[in-house]
């Protein structure tokens, strides 16, 4: 079964919605960049890692868990809403109790405030859970997608008009804090349920099993990116980790902007067809195509023209960022496998794999970041790239093998992307080089135009020689799918 209406329809409802959000907070950062020095921004970076660990933590998995076996049961969703509330309030207090010693130990004073400011965000959050899970069963991301627009509008509102009267570093914090309030709200007026006072033990139990694999599978995934922030920031100091911070946004930046919206409706999509093996195997091949066809251009231009990126949107202060981003994005074909392996994973019953996973990759990235940091920047960043293509490869197996497919299958669909890109790559450079003395505005635009007519001219030259025939014709397809289907009501 080819991937359904609704299934690219959302994907673009996430796509816009995710992008608007994410160039609004964007915009925000780099405006705030200008302002702030590398040490502050190293300081909001050490207390966003406790905070946004233990926000994906508090969620514990529990839309996950109610999308597996069904989101309709009032018991079911009551159930889960306590569960999430209990653990919001457990959150808060041990947030705001660790906020002084925190501070004390990194001896960054700014940390404490700032920890209390947003101890409320893992409450506030459980509190929209199930109504999410809800509108996420019935398949409507337009919703959600409208409402993640006008949440970052007004959270990024408040953190301009914050860091224009001098409060800096806690504009950051402000900007998190009331895009969780916003959303949350939006999400109860959008999904209007009302939870009963009921607890089920019998129900609790099997919620509690369910996520608590996909909760340990997310947080531990935000925890190797958290855990490269916290040792270059006792080990190389806040400046350094500033330096990190700037060159992590703009990468995830992309990341976000194009495969996670892909990765978000795939979890509801693969849940699916579950019990269809065919139409599951289908669907397969053709995200992890669509993926990477989006995917791979983007990211191979962003680590071409990463010094002129850096220093057009942050300023010139922020230049030593420019390699880090470069060797960040030229992590596009793992990130694109492991975006994947969990919705996956998921549809096929099989989240004691992801937890397995995402512990391994813990204890790995622990001890490679740990003992990279004992020497440099660029030697976390190796580390880190070396994890991700190691672990990477191995869930690529493993999804394979859960749907039934064959490695030479799925390299034959991506070869000609994976050629394309190489033709880009070849193109960008050789731009980027001759006009080195040019402006940074100037080689941006001139490597992204040239690189991307390069890659379609590969694509086309391809399929017209009858290298990979069938794939311009797959690609119009989805375009026109999605071009003539209408909102949903």
């Amino acid at each position: 079964m080819a991937l359904g209406r609704a299934a690219f329809r959302n994907s673009l409802y996430m796509v816009v919605g995710n992008g608007s959000q994410l160039i609004a907070s964007l915009g925000v950062f780099l405006y705030l960049a200008r302002l702030l020095t590398p040490a502050d921004f190293g300081a909001m970076g050490i207390a966003a890692a406790l905070v946004d660990l233990l926000t994906v933590f508090g969620r514990f998995g529990q839309v996950e868990a109610l999308l597996q076996k069904g989101a309709d049961d009032q018991q079911v969703r009551s159930t889960s809403f306590w569960l999430l509330v209990m653990i919001g309030v457990l959150l808060f207090g041990f947030i705001a109790a660790l906020a002084q010693p925190f501070a004390l130990v990194t001896g960054t004073y700014a940390i404490g405030p700032v920890l209390l400011l947003l101890a409320a965000v893992p409450l506030i959050q459980n509190l929209g859970q199930v109504n999410e899970a809800i509108i996420r069963q019935d398949v409507r991301y337009g919703g959600i997608a409208i409402r993640n627009v006008a949440a970052t509008v007004i959270s990024a509102a408040a953190a301009v008009a914050l860091a224009s009267v001098g409060y800096g570093i806690y504009a950051l914090a402000a900007q998190k804090l009331v895009f969780t309030i916003v959303y949350t709200g939006a999400i109860w007026i959008a999904r209007p349920w009302v939870p009963s006072f009921t607890y089920a033990r019998s129900e609790a139990g099997r919620l509690f099993r369910t996520g608590f694999d996909v909760t340990i599978s997310n947080t531990l995934q935000m925890a190797n990116g958290r855990i490269v922030d916290l040792n270059i920031g006792f080990f190389l100091g806040t400046v350094a980790l500033g330096i990190t911070r700037v060159a992590w946004r703009l990468y995830d930046f992309s990341l976000q902007l194009v495969i996670a919206p892909l990765s978000s409706v795939s979890y509801s999509l693969f849940t699916r067809v579950r019990h269809d093996g065919p139409a599951l195997r289908q669907t397969y091949l053709q995200y992890i195509e669509l993926i990477l066809l989006m995917a791979a251009p983007l990211f191979i231009g962003l680590s071409i023209v990463s010094r002129d990126m850096i220093v057009f949107l942050a300023g010139a202060k922020w230049e030593s960022s420019a390699l880090i981003l470069s060797m960040l994005s030229l992590t596009v074909l793992a990130s694109c496998i492991s975006l994947l392996f969990s919705p996956v994973m998921i549809a096929k019953e099989q989240t004691h794999i992801i937890r397995r996973q995402a512990i391994w990759q813990t204890v790995a990235n622990l001890v490679l970041t740990a003992i990279a940091a004992q020497y440099s920047v660029i030697a976390v960043v190796v580390a880190y790239m070396a994890r991700m293509y190691a672990f990477a490869l191995y869930n690529f197996w493993l999804m394979n093998r859960a749907v039934d497919v064959s490695f030479k299958l799925v390299v034959t669909r991506l070869a000609p992307i994976l050629l394309a890109t190489g033709g880009l790559a070849a193109a960008g450079l050789g731009t980027a080089s001759f006009l080195r003395d040019a402006s940074e505005l100037l080689r941006i635009v001139s490597v992204a135009g040239v690189g991307l007519a390069a890659y379609i001219a590969v694509l086309i030259l391809g399929d017209i020689l009858g290298l990979w025939r069938g794939l311009i014709g797959r690609l119009s397809t989805m375009v026109t799918t999605v071009l003539r289907t209408r909102k949903p009501a």
